[in-house]
């Protein structure tokens, strides 16, 4: 083994949905880029952890305040990989589009490659260390973007964090998605009709869950195999199904969940939901082939290899975005991201009321300002992502991918920008969203 030395004048750890997109943005802006991950795809969440489809912001219109977004989604888009606007697309195939992004924009990458720790010279990252088969790396660089999701290279750097419920200190649960195949999608569609889902064209989505007033056409099968002993309650409290463009034969889920796990960034808690989780997708599959018409030749075609988290370690920055921030749908003047997306803690009793909005019913949308991407005790590191300075219960309406992707592409161009000014807190949040408008982003009207 020998150990190498790297350099770049930004440095992104975490290739995920925020990371990818903060590499591109930065290369556009001519700065030599590095993107650490530890997985072996780019993509996070939105590839190996299968989370799809993409939801929108709920703004008249869709605005996804992103170009790279919006590139994303017609390469998708043309490869037969996504729907038209972007919102359905299969997650195996969006790490092939993100990575041929990076490559062509000659972003350098390191995957396989973990993050075991950070040295700060006062208030400046001066380099990170990281381990692989290589042996012990060294990173240094100008800017850096902590985009791991959970905040890693923030809390290796002994930064002050966020975690959990402000009350309790209890994370969101957790989730283990994975997708069956050879599922006869026609058979299910004419049996979920026949129960009167009424679902119309090619796309199939549903859930079932014990939430008050969403009782869903499959809810009596569920108790029925409850009570038969092939499901457990569990099953019922969260299930969730959607079907993927390009591929005819199979169904996505958004399941299992875990309900009291709440520590989203504990080893042992994501080790027990790996091996729990695989027996729980057994148990679903085995209910599926027995009580749904068209799973009876159903296989598990993939599981996802990382836990699927909702929230964790959130980063202390220039400004923490409150919940009444949301609630009141606050404009700010260095605004990178905006989203009317409802408040979504999940648990045993589902928490997103559409109705939690009540402020500017003419612009019906919150703001995301770039100050909660500037890490408040340091000089040359942002973050971008879930891991970003808010409120747990705001964060659980900015953590989707649209806003994630914006957050990174906002995070990019600001830190390319500090490399030449020395300093990420003196970057003008209005001229970052310019260049990202300049770009092709699409902002909803102010």
């Amino acid at each position: 083994m020998q150990d190498r030395n790297y350099s770049a004048d930004v440095v992104i750890v975490g290739a995920g949905t925020a990371g990818s997109a903060a590499a591109i943005a930065a290369a556009d802006q001519g700065a030599d880029v590095l993107l650490v991950e530890q997985a072996g795809a780019a993509g996070g969440s939105g590839t190996i952890g299968l989370v799809t489809p993409m939801m929108t912001t709920r703004i008249p219109g869709n605005p996804l305040c992103s170009y790279v977004s919006g590139e994303i989604g017609r390469r998708m888009a043309a490869i037969g990989a996504a729907s038209g606007d972007g919102f359905r697309f299969d997650p195996m195939m969006l790490a092939f589009v993100l990575e041929q992004m990076l490559m062509e924009r000659g972003v350098r990458m390191l995957f396989h490659t973990a993050l075991t720790g950070v040295r700060m010279e006062g208030r400046r990252v001066e380099s990170l260390r990281a381990f692989n088969k290589s042996g012990q790396v060294r990173i240094t660089g100008r800017a850096f973007i902590d985009a791991t999701g959970d905040g890693d290279l923030c809390a290796l750097a002994g930064l002050p964090m966020l975690h959990g419920d402000e009350e309790t200190g209890k994370n969101q649960p957790v989730s283990l998605r994975y997708v069956l195949g050879g599922v006869d999608t026609a058979a299910f569609r004419g049996f979920l009709n026949e129960r009167g889902a009424n679902l119309t064209g090619d796309y199939l989505s549903g859930a079932v869950t014990t939430a008050p007033n969403r009782e869903w056409p499959l809810a009596g099968l569920f108790r029925e195999a409850i009570a038969a002993g092939d499901l457990m309650p569990d099953d019922m409290v969260y299930w969730q199904f959607f079907s993927l463009p390009g591929r005819a034969d199979s169904i996505a889920f958004n399941c299992p969940e875990f309900f009291d796990l709440h520590d989203a960034d504990d080893a042992e808690n994501l080790t027990f939901v790996q091996l729990r989780g695989k027996q729980a997708i057994l148990r679903q599959l085995l209910f599926c082939r027995k009580y749904l018409r068209g799973f009876e030749k159903a296989y598990v075609s993939a599981v996802s290899s990382i836990v699927g988290v909702r929230e964790s370690r959130r980063a202390v920055t220039d400004y923490i975005i409150t919940a009444d921030d949301l609630i009141a749908r606050r404009k700010f003047s260095d605004v990178i991201a905006q989203s009317n997306y409802p408040i979504d803690v999940h648990g045993r009793r589902l928490n997103h009321p559409d109705d939690a909005f009540n402020g500017e019913e003419n612009r019906p949308w919150f703001e995301v300002p770039l100050r909660a991407l500037i890490v408040k005790d340091a000089d040359n590191l942002l973050v971008a992502g879930r891991c970003l300075g808010a409120e747990f219960i705001a964060q659980s309406a900015i953590r989707i991918i649209p806003t994630c992707r914006a957050m990174g592409e906002a995070a990019g161009i600001a830190a390319s920008i500090a490399c030449r000014a020395g300093a990420v807190h003196v970057v003008d949040g209005a001229a970052v969203r310019a260049e990202m408008i300049r770009r092709g982003a699409r902002f909803a009207a102010s």
